[in-house]
């Protein structure tokens, strides 16, 4: 007999992190909905513990599909992979080390997907575990809208995978490697997705934990790596180089030529006003002050411009933007920034 398709495949790349896995499997067994499917892609971990996720996917009684590959995938293919062993009407991505915030969570997604004659693409809010702090990716629920300038005033919701819905069918028809190794895959599609003419819904709850927390177990991270001592100042090119590429070739086939110029800086401003000058303060406090001058040459405009088709003005205009935004956060005190941060954050989604 054949099983209808469901209205939820949740889609999560694992590698290694087997036991917060779990962890995030337990909040989808505690769901009133039931109407879902659980698609893992496993990048190839070394721990081998697969059998304990099939085991608890067969007691749990879900609908599963569970893929393991003998070669290491990064997070990007990893991703990709899961959301291919999708048969529901939507893809819910999730991280390996986030749960469902309380057991009605699905139950909400499918009322306000439901209510609103769902739409191709849903974004949720979500909480730090580890310091309680909520963040608000949106701040009202309903539909923002659909189209380029949409998808370019909203494509840095993207940045944190977990609570973000795309509609299967969709997500799968935009299937790419080209940003393999951005660690932005969800970024692309969605932001390609409502720039097609896929309809953002908006919803104003947190529906997500992010990071949970184990005892003795500690999830591998930039944040847990040794500190280089002596540190050379070197270009160090992190997956943030990509970030504004990844958003503006997403929208960029719905442009007019008109459009573009302004279009590609207001997705460069975002990243490199809000999204750039944290990440530099972050590395000065985990690493040096020698390690995040790397990273500011990493992104210097020939980088993170690379490939792109851009004329005189909006080249100096970038070139500006960067040595403002690189001066703040190589300067900048610590303890002022994180005093400033919620402000900072506020006025971020304000001038979307």
């Amino acid at each position: 007999m054949r099983v209808a398709p469901p209205l939820f495949s949740i889609c999560i790349p694992q590698y290694n992190r087997t036991s917060f896995l779990l962890k995030c499997l337990e909040s989808l067994k505690s769901q009133t909905f039931s109407d879902f499917e659980v698609c893992i892609s496993d990048g190839g971990s070394t721990d081998w513990r697969a059998k304990e996720i099939v085991d608890f996917l067969t007691s749990a009684k879900f609908l599963f599909t569970f893929q393991s590959h003998e070669v290491n995938l990064q997070y990007d293919s990893n991703l990709r992979c899961s959301i291919g062993l999708a048969r529901g009407r939507y893809c819910l991505l999730f991280g390996n080390d986030d749960m469902l915030a309380h057991s009605g969570a699905l139950a909400t997604i499918a009322k306000e997907l439901e209510a609103q004659n769902f739409p191709e693409v849903a974004i949720t809010n979500y909480r730090e575990l580890r310091t309680g702090t909520t963040f608000r990716r949106v701040s009202r629920t309903g539909i923002v809208g659909s189209g380029a300038h949409v998808a370019a005033a909203n494509f840095r919701n993207f940045s944190f995978v977990s609570g973000i819905l795309l509609a299967r069918a969709l997500a799968q028809k935009h299937a790419t490697d080209k940003w393999d190794g951005s660690e932005m895959y969800q970024m692309f599609i969605g932001s390609r997705m409502i720039a097609e003419g896929g309809r953002l819904l908006t919803i104003d709850e947190v529906l997500v934990l992010k990071d949970i927390q184990i005892p003795l177990e500690v999830v591998d991270s930039y944040a847990s790596r040794p500190v280089i001592r002596d540190c050379p100042i070197q270009e160090r090119q992190l997956p943030l180089s990509q970030y504004g590429r990844v958003a503006f070739e997403a929208v960029a086939p719905f442009l007019k030529p008109s459009e573009k110029p302004q279009v590609l800086r207001r997705i460069f401003m975002q990243m490199l006003v809000f999204t750039y000058p944290p990440w530099l303060i972050e590395y000065r406090r985990i690493q040096s002050v020698k390690y995040a001058l790397g990273v500011a040459l990493g992104m210097r405009p020939r980088n993170i411009l690379a490939g792109l088709q851009t004329n005189f003005c909006t080249r100096l205009w970038v070139r500006l933007l960067h040595l403002l935004a690189s001066t703040t956060g190589l300067l900048a005190p610590t303890t002022l920034y994180e005093g400033v941060k919620p402000g900072l954050y506020a006025f971020a989604k304000w001038t979307r």
